[in-house]
């Protein structure tokens, strides 16, 4: 089933997904543990974004779609305990860049939201007074 014939058109995806099956070193990651985080958090936003893409570009008004990736605080500050994790949102901005580059003739927008570590189970490594996940919902409608 496509996305347009269920709910009329898409307007807009924020990727936001991640995993991070390791803490500790980035040379100490297994290969299953590379293959998980790239997956997750480089390979799935890129493989659903080229398949929504055919159904953003058919909308009337294309200025008014865009993608939104989520790359995490880490692009900011390097925890050492997420190496892997580090490298697989600094890639994830990389896809961001790009695919602006390339969709803006198509005058769709792709964003990135930076918005520092969430108080969430997965961030309890790293986190001291973090916001709440619902602070970002307002950061994400404004953009």
């Amino acid at each position: 089933m496509s996305p347009s014939w269920h709910s009329g058109g898409v307007d807009f995806l924020v990727c936001n997904a991640g995993v991070n099956p390791l803490v500790g070193s980035t040379l100490g990651a297994s290969e299953q543990v590379w293959d998980k985080i790239l997956n997750v958090n480089v390979k799935a936003p890129a493989l659903l974004l080229s398949q929504l893409l055919p159904h953003m570009e058919k909308r009337g008004n294309p200025a008014d779609t865009f993608f939104c990736l989520s790359p995490s605080q880490t692009l900011v500050i390097l925890f050492q305990e997420l190496g892997a994790y580090n490298v697989s949102k600094t890639a994830l901005l990389g896809l961001t860049r790009t695919l602006a580059l390339e969709l803006a003739p198509k005058n769709i927008r792709v964003n990135c939201l930076v918005p520092g570590v969430i108080k969430t189970d997965f961030s309890k490594v790293v986190r001291t007074g973090c916001p709440q996940p619902d602070s970002m919902a307002v950061a994400i409608t404004v953009l």
